[in-house]
């Protein structure tokens, strides 16, 4: 999500100045919303650092009544599978609040009072009770996480307790947990604001830390960075170059001064030297939404374990309808598993209210696309904020009239 709390809100103001800047970008006029803008990309082949796509391969069929577990996660050419061999799609909801409750300074998670820096087994419970949901995408804060500027109740060694109890819980109720970088920011800044990358002033350290804690884990993948989207630019090499390799210079949301972005291929590096053999999700640029240059600019992992992460709002500018689905997603779900980390609901108009949520077509049109290629996907978000977003009312997980409803039956219909 391009913001938290007020998702729509901020995420409004965003995709204006994403419009204008684009189009200040490319040359000529700016492209359709309904065609993905042409790429120029080095081809893998010759792509430094490159990884040559693994061989799709067919995962051992499973057994009619046979228990799929979540451990031993991970890559098989195209498909992510267990430790049986077993395909697996990865299928749930976020949980939101971890990445802005502590730097706001009012607690560790978003909910009821008594949940914010410990999150008890009743809200847990209740996500078990949603059939066929098996996984939760928890997004983090780095300054909360490594603890620089945040209050000592809500950062440092009290919020990485909060998450590995969180973790714990949710893994013990049979939940895989893709542990995603949200927010971040570089030199003594607050993360308060998305940025366009992750930063070499504490990225890395924040990965090496938790690889370090979660590389027992095997149910557990890491989503590398939420939506990056370098220079604002959709369709430019040096985009996806700053994006693989880093060392780009780019201006903090949140300082407003020049940092050094650390690429994925750096931080795949530092999770890698740790020993994790985790699941590693990555997407692709302009806020997760473009792909089309993703298996051109592939990052290298020795393992071959990545997964080509996917953002899908109604608010996206170049990838929104079957026009991209078909041609772009299936291109990269071809060669390796495809999961939308967020997916948003059908809205119409910019309130973001519960009555804005309608039935245009959008949130059908891509769980069937993705329900149709085996992909995995989390929609945003089991959150009780009475907005657009919502999947539940209440704690007690009752689904959202529209959005939850839609998630909820989708999920039970696609149980493994």
């Amino acid at each position: 999500m391009r913001t938290s709390r007020f998702p729509w809100m901020l995420g409004g103001l965003s995709v204006v100045l994403a419009v204008v800047l684009v189009g200040l970008t490319l040359s000529g006029p700016a492209p359709s919303a309904e065609r993905q803008p042409a790429v120029a990309t080095t081809p893998a082949s010759t792509t430094p650092g490159a990884t040559p796509s693994a061989s799709p391969t067919t995962p051992r069929p499973r057994p009619a009544g046979t228990r799929l577990s979540l451990a031993g996660l991970r890559v098989q050419g195209n498909t992510i599978v267990n430790e049986d061999g077993f395909a697996v799609r990865l299928l749930g909801f976020n949980s939101s609040g971890a990445e802005y409750a502590c730097i706001e300074g009012w607690g560790i998670f978003d909910g009821p009072r008594s949940y914010r820096t410990r999150m008890p087994a009743k809200p847990v419970n209740k996500m078990a009770t949603w059939t066929g949901a098996n996984t939760v995408r928890v997004p983090l804060n780095e300054q909360c996480w490594l603890g620089l500027g945040v209050e000592r109740a809500y950062g440092g060694a009290a919020y990485r307790r909060a998450i590995r109890g969180y973790v714990d819980r949710l893994v013990d109720a049979g939940f895989a947990v893709v542990l995603d970088l949200h927010r971040s920011a570089p030199g003594t800044g607050r993360s308060l604001k998305q940025e366009q990358m992750p930063d070499r002033d504490h990225s890395l350290t924040f990965w090496r830390q938790v690889a370090t804690a979660y590389k027992g884990d095997t149910s557990v993948v890491f989503d590398l960075f939420n939506e990056p989207w370098p220079f604002n630019e959709p369709a430019t090499p040096r985009a996806w170059r700053c994006w693989r390799d880093g060392g780009c210079r780019l201006r903090s949301e949140n300082t407003g001064r020049m940092y050094t972005a650390a690429g994925m291929n750096e931080i795949i590096h530092v999770v890698r030297a740790t020993g994790a053999r985790n699941v590693l999700a990555v997407g692709g640029v302009h806020w997760a939404e473009v792909l089309d240059g993703w298996l051109a600019y592939r990052p290298a992992d020795p393992l071959n374990n990545l997964v080509a992460s996917f953002h899908n709002y109604a608010y996206n500018r170049f990838c929104k309808d079957a026009t991209c689905y078909n041609t772009v997603l299936a291109e990269v779900a071809a060669s390796v598993p495809l999961y939308a980390g967020e997916l948003g609901p059908d809205t119409v108009d910019d309130k973001c209210t519960p009555a804005s949520v309608g039935n245009t077509g959008f949130s059908k049109r891509i769980l069937d696309w993705l329900d149709a290629h085996g992909a995995s996907y989390t929609p945003w978000s089991w959150n009780a904020w009475k907005d657009c977003y919502s999947l539940i009312t209440s704690q007690k997980g009752t689904p959202t009239a529209v959005w939850g409803k839609e998630v909820k039956a989708r999920l039970a219909a696609n149980k493994q």
